[in-house]
């Protein structure tokens, strides 16, 4: 004979359920969140870029200094980028973006692609790794920290700017 489940399983059968449609939810708006950031990321809409990092978001960035503190930060070097494609028709997109998410926290990562096309004609393409975290506040998901990297060469400790997938 098959137990009855009681009120007390029931409950906890539904909880684990509304929460992992709330997971659901939240990965999937993580990966809107790209999504909108690539198509103003290629607008060169550097508000639409930034408007969805915490003020307090911390930035471990390809460039110098070692770690990049506010959004105000986080603004300015989204604006160097922005300024040295110069006229170039900027593409970013995370073909192998992972999401995963759990309540109020959510972790992004996979290889940026960077593509800059030129009027004249021609392109460049550039690939980094990428981490993202994201903490929901307010019902909004918010990225509170980002990590971008380049692996070095070993022998010659410099940067591997031409690795490719």
């Amino acid at each position: 004979m098959t137990p009855t489940p009681d009120a007390t399983t029931e409950t906890a059968d539904a909880t684990a359920a509304d929460r992992d449609a709330a997971d659901r939810r939240s990965e999937t708006e993580i990966r809107d969140l790209h999504h909108w950031w690539f198509a103003h990321t290629a607008g060169k809409d550097l508000d639409a870029m930034i408007a969805d990092s915490a003020e307090d978001v911390v930035a471990y960035e390809q460039e110098t200094p070692l770690r990049h503190t506010g959004v105000a930060d986080l603004r300015t070097t989204c604006k160097a980028g922005l300024d040295a494609a110069g006229d170039a028709t900027v593409h970013w997109d995370v073909p192998d973006l992972t999401v995963a998410a759990r309540d109020d926290l959510a972790v992004a990562w996979g290889l940026d692609r960077i593509r800059l096309a030129n009027p004249g004609g021609s392109a460049t393409e550039a690939w980094s790794r990428a981490t993202r975290v994201f903490t929901r506040r307010g019902g909004h998901s918010r990225m509170t920290h980002q990590h971008l990297s380049v692996p070095y060469d070993g022998q010659t400790a410099r940067a591997a700017l031409d690795l490719t997938p």
